[in-house]
């Protein structure tokens, strides 16, 4: 009886890791282009069951006016805490920005940092 008992309990802990192997990253990327305009651009997201944490990044590019532009968001399901970085350049008139945010709903407090340069 006791035997048994041990069997039935391995069975379900080997079937509940086996379960648990199953959880695997997600991730998805796509791009673009325009051939009459030459302008680019390209998204991608991602997100791990095993860390909660998931991220999303774009990027475009137009080579007629030299124009760059990328982003990212993060987010941490659980810490709650939620990212967000964005930059643009200018190569032209010499501009370029970054803009950067985060956010923790726990504390309810966030962070603010951003760049200009001419």
């Amino acid at each position: 009886m006791i035997i048994s008992l041990k069997r039935i309990a391995s069975l379900a802990v080997l079937f509940g890791l086996s379960q648990t192997a199953s959880l695997q990253a997600q991730y998805y990327s796509t791009g673009g282009y325009n051939p009459y305009t030459g302008t680019s651009a390209r998204a991608a997201t991602g997100y791990n069951p095993y860390t909660g944490v998931g991220r999303t990044g774009v990027q475009s590019y137009n080579p007629y006016t030299g124009n760059a532009h990328s982003a990212q968001t993060y987010d941490n399901t659980r810490t709650g805490t939620q990212g967000e970085s964005k930059s643009y350049h200018n190569p032209y008139t010499g501009a370029s920005a970054n803009v950067q945010k985060a956010y923790n709903p726990y504390t309810g407090k966030s962070a603010y940092h951003y760049s200009y340069r001419r």
